[in-house]
Formats: structure tokens, sequence, C-alpha cells
């Protein structure tokens, strides 16, 4: 059973919390701290918050805010008009700590992070359950015997393992894909459905592959010789590290002669390409549709806005921010805010912006 306890960091609220883990409840907490601890919800997940209202409510999903859906919750924007409050349906709704309320016949949870706070709960309460493999390993399924895999994970209709591939505790590989030689899957990892993972690459733990996804396949690497062109060679791999997200239909190409490496905690939307011997650093964020080249190198906190392009043998220093359907040419020094074909730092491309749109103006008075 989902259940929520409020108040359940102090002396006795704790001891429930521990009860209800232990008999395999799962557990949210939101307490304010005044007099609880921190270190005393030893189960579940623990909110810092303040509820208003009634902590009786049965809570059957989430869902938006507007319209809202009686005995769901929903979560309120710090800009957001409390008009959108006071008309969605919706009976328990997290908002900011900063937010003036003095009437509602609403349940309130006051929180510093409204929109974090409010998916941590749909992540733990109401986990997403699309294209679910049912535990074990189907009957279709074909496991090369020199392979390794735990006990506890999940393979689908006609997925294929070929020779030495290690899948830990926990991994979930859909139907139809393909996991090639001596590659290993870390604990937690999704798979998704018709997913390809070519030979040595290394994914890390709880990571989470969409479907239509090629990871390891050769690079685009051209050597011209005598009025023809010939394939390089590509016998490197890809390191996926710990708590990746890729979109659905990513190729992630295999390096040369090294790895091709996706940093830590860095996530990547739909139809992204990643090429051979890129790396990009931890914590990443990387819209649709986008390309880095060859041989680049993303730092980490680096975020590229959907079809950015980014040229081969570049370096993106950390923090850098590049704004959707720009290119990058050169490469950006550390903190860097560019856009614009080619991208220059985004003030000077406003200013330009400002200056090409009078030209016009300044033709007609010539």
């Amino acid at each position: 059973m989902n259940i929520l306890v409020v108040g359940g960091a102090g002396y006795i609220g704790s001891h429930m919390v521990k009860c209800l883990g232990k008999n395999g409840h799962e557990v949210v907490t939101y307490d304010n701290l005044s007099e609880g601890h921190r270190g005393a919800v030893t189960h579940g997940l623990l909110i810092e918050g303040d509820l208003q209202g009634n902590s009786n409510l049965e809570i059957h999903g989430a869902y938006d805010l507007t319209p809202g859906k009686e005995l769901h919750v929903s979560f309120l924007n710090k800009d957001s008009d409390l008009t959108s409050l006071h008309q969605s349906l919706s009976d328990l709704i997290i908002v900011s700590q900063n937010v003036k309320i003095d009437t509602t016949n609403k349940s309130i949870i006051f929180v510093d992070t409204p929109k974090a706070s409010f998916f941590k709960v749909v992540n733990h309460y109401f986990k997403f359950t699309l294209n679910e493999v049912n535990l074990g390993i189907c009957s279709s399924a074909q496991i090369s015997s020199s392979s390794i895999l735990a006990n506890d994970i999940r393979v689908g209709s006609n997925v294929v393992i070929e020779d030495n591939v290690k899948i830990n505790d926990g991994v979930s590989i859909g139907p139809n894909s393909y996991i090639g030689k001596n590659t290993s899957i870390g604990r937690g990892s999704i798979i998704h459905p018709n997913v390809s993972i070519y030979n040595n690459v290394k994914i890390g733990k709880n990571v989470i592959i969409n479907s239509g996804s090629i990871i390891g396949a050769s690079g685009f690497g051209i050597i011209q010789e005598n009025k023809s062109l010939n394939q390089v060679p590509h016998i490197g791999n890809v390191i996926i590290e710990d708590n990746v997200v890729l979109g659905a239909s990513c190729t992630v190409d295999r390096a040369t002669m090294s790895q091709t490496v996706i940093g830590e905690g860095t996530k990547i939307d739909g139809q992204v390409h990643i090429a051979h011997n890129v790396r990009i650093g931890k914590n990443c964020i990387i819209a649709g549709q986008s390309a880095v080249g060859g041989s680049s190198r993303l730092g980490s906190n680096v975020i590229l806005g959907g079809q950015v392009g980014i040229i081969d043998n570049l370096n993106i220093g950390d923090n850098c921010k590049v704004a959707a359907k720009s290119a990058v040419m050169k490469s950006l020094e550390s903190n860097m805010t560019v856009s614009g074909i080619p991208a220059i730092d985004h003030r000077k491309r406003k200013r330009l912006d400002v200056l090409i749109s009078k030209l016009p103006e300044i033709a007609k008075k010539k």
C-alpha cells in the first residue's frame, strides 16, 4: 500500500514509518523538521514541507493542475496564477513556501521546490510502468550459455544476449532488444524494447535507454585514398556511466580506438546523435535532434537546446549553455552562453539581431 505520513520525522511518526516500511508499504514522509530529525526517517522518501488541510486523503494518482482530477495530487509553479489552484479539481496541491493562500477547500503541502517534490512523489508512488517486462526470462529469448545473468532480472520476448554478457540485479530488457558480446549492464538499468547494444559496451547503474536507440555502432570515419572512400575500423567501445537517460532513437557511436563516454547523470532527449570518441561530462542536458561531432569534449553541466550542432574536435567547457538551433563552430570556454549560426556570445547575438532588424530602415534613408 502507498502511504503518506505527515510528521513522520518525530519520535512516534518515525517509528510508524519504520514499521510500515518493514511491512512492505511504500512510504512518503512530509515533515517540516521543526521538531523531527531527517536521520530518523529510515524507510521510504522524506520531503521537507508543511501540510495545511485534511491529512486523511486517499490519493489515487497524479495529474496536471489544470483541469486537475479528484483524489489526485498536482503542483503549482511559483509563477502560476492562484486562480488555477482554486479552479483545479485535484484535492492535494504541492506549492511553494512563498505562496500565500488564505482560504481553500483543498489540502496544501508547502515545500521549497514544488515541481521537484511533486515528481519525487510521482516516482515513488506511481511508478512508470509502460513496456514493463514480467520478472524472469521469456522462453523466446536467446541467451548465450557463457553470459552471467542475475536472478531478479526481466528479459522480454525475442531478446538476444550474446557471449560473455553480464546482467546485474534489477535489470529489465524489453522485447526484441539485442545485447552484443562482452557487454555489461549495471544494477537497476532499464533497456526498453527494440534497443541494439553492440559488443563491448559498458552500461552503469540505473541507466534508462529508450526504444529504438543504437549503442556502439561504428562511427562515421572515412579515409579518402586514390579517389576511393574507405571506412575507418572502429575497435573502441562505449561507456555509459550511472544514472544516464537516453531518449528514443538515439545513436551513440563506438570510439575508433578508445572510448566514447557519456558521463554520470547526463540526460539526453530523443533522436540525438553522439559521434565516435565524444566524451560528455557529468549532469549534462542535451535536447532533441542535437548532434555532437566526433572527438568533441563536453564538460560537466553543459546544456544544449534542441537541434544544436557541434562540429568535431571541439572543447565545450563546464556550465556552457547553447541555445536551440545553434551551430557551434569553435571551442567554448566554461560558463559561456551562446546562440545562432555560427554560435557566438548570446548577448552579442541579441545586439546583432537588433541592428539587422534596422537595416531596411537604414537603407530607405539612403
